[in-house]
């Protein structure tokens, strides 16, 4: 299966629903039920907030399947593929077309259990877990950095 990665473009929306799934779909061998129902509980109203980031969007067959964006203080703030895509090298094709689209690569990242691997091929260094609470739940994440 082909995709093709491009600049965002309102796709607030689209990027929502890819979210909703690779919480609720996605992150299945690390997180609860619990977890990844207090994380998404629903698809969020659309993340219109991307369009003041470096967004970069996946997409297959006109549709949305995978996003990464970065904020200007050099932080990625979402970086989540559609399970249906998983394995498949969109993500390190959204990491990739996302450092050649900044001046600044990031230097910071909120990994879940999931993407923490991704981003440690990549040179990432777990700095700290955390244990971040939503909606009452407890969530594991590591702050990563990239030196």
């Amino acid at each position: 299966m082909s995709f093709s990665i491009r600049p965002y473009h309102d796709d607030a929306r689209a990027c929502a629903e890819v979210y909703f799934h690779a919480v609720q779909r996605g992150t299945h061998e690390k997180y609860t039920e619990a977890q990844r129902n207090a994380w998404a509980p629903k698809i969020p109203d659309p993340l219109t907030y991307l369009a003041d980031e470096t967004c970069i969007i996946a997409e297959a067959d006109g549709k949305v399947i995978g996003f990464m964006s970065v904020t200007a203080e050099h932080h990625i703030s979402m970086a989540f593929v559609h399970p249906d895509w998983h394995r498949q090298g969109v993500a390190g094709a959204l990491y990739d077309q996302m450092l050649a689209s900044v001046k600044t690569p990031p230097k910071t990242v909120h990994a879940s259990l999931i993407a923490r691997p991704f981003f440690e091929k990549r040179g990432w260094v777990a700095v700290e877990k955390e244990e971040h609470v939503v909606r009452g739940v407890m969530l594991i994440r590591h702050l990563m950095r990239l030196d």
